[in-house]
């Protein structure tokens, strides 16, 4: 239990799922297997969590003493340092399309803007909605056009389906942790997609995302030669994560979230790769 805690609680197991994720686009657009641009996919997704682990560790010290704070989290510290080093031992045999990676960059900052102890910085701690679709856009942009290297303008009507396939799904599990975060955030004074909208809305509104998602995993039957075995296996991750968000409201265990919840990326790219064998 240590040892999966550790895991989990270093973002070890979610990078893996990033890693699952990225390797399902390019099976489902039949893009060739880079093993060092999935190795890069893996130590950036580690480096990031781990650092706005760190971060928000120092902006919500009481104490004031962030030395301090930050000491008290030298497992994530030394997991950050290893994971730039892979980070560079992966860059340094690519040749990467930079600005794809660019506006992830920028992503991911604007998303961790509301975290910085700067109280100026403050009043984006009120995005709500804003916040919620910049994760899941993010998660978008590191897991499509990354690892298939092509750029925004020239994408193909497949490549622009499985972005809104995967853009609609990680918008459904960030909106399941922002549910579990709801109270936390509030006492924080941080807005999400969750603390914004009632319950019985916020149901209609997943009801809506989960209903475009198997949407678009049908309309990859007649824009791309997608085989049918791997639409269903979108669409049976599809249906887990339905369920998953109506067991969210009676689950609050850590190993629920960070285990179940984020296992269904890793679920998903399971499926996809069993669907290609």
């Amino acid at each position: 239990m240590r040892l999966l805690h550790f895991i989990l609680s270093h973002s070890i197991f979610i990078s893996f799922c990033a890693v699952a994720l990225s390797l399902q686009t390019l099976l489902l657009l039949s893009f060739p297997i880079n093993g060092y641009l999935l190795g890069l996919i893996f130590f950036a997704t580690l480096a990031g969590y781990n650092a706005y682990w760190m971060v928000s560790r120092i902006s919500f010290n009481r104490t004031g003493n962030w030395l301090n704070s930050l000491a008290k989290k030298k497992s994530s510290l030394g997991v950050f340092v290893v994971a730039v080093a892979g980070i560079l031992a992966c860059f340094l045999q690519l040749h990467l399309v930079w600005y794809n990676l660019l506006i992830t960059v920028i992503f991911l900052a604007l998303y961790a803007v509301p975290l910085l102890p700067i109280k100026q910085l403050h009043f984006t701690r009120k995005a709500g909605f804003l916040k919620t679709t910049l994760l899941a856009l993010s998660w978008t942009m590191v897991t499509i056009l990354v690892p298939l290297q092509v750029p925004v303008t020239g994408m193909s009507v497949a490549e622009i389906i499985v972005f809104f396939n995967r853009f609609l799904f990680m918008l459904t599990l960030c909106i399941i942790f922002d549910k579990r975060d709801a109270a936390v955030d509030k006492i924080r004074g941080l807005q999400s997609l969750a603390t914004d909208v009632r319950p019985v809305l916020l149901s209609v509104i997943i009801t809506l995302i989960l209903l475009c998602y198997a949407a678009t995993c049908i309309w990859l039957l007649y824009f791309h030669d997608t085989t049918l075995a791997h639409v269903i296996a979108l669409l049976l991750a599809g249906l887990v994560t339905s369920w998953v968000y109506l067991r969210s409201s009676r689950e609050t265990s850590y190993l629920f979230y960070y285990f179940v919840v984020d296992g269904l990326m890793f679920l998903s790219g399971l499926l996809s790769l069993l669907a290609s064998i």
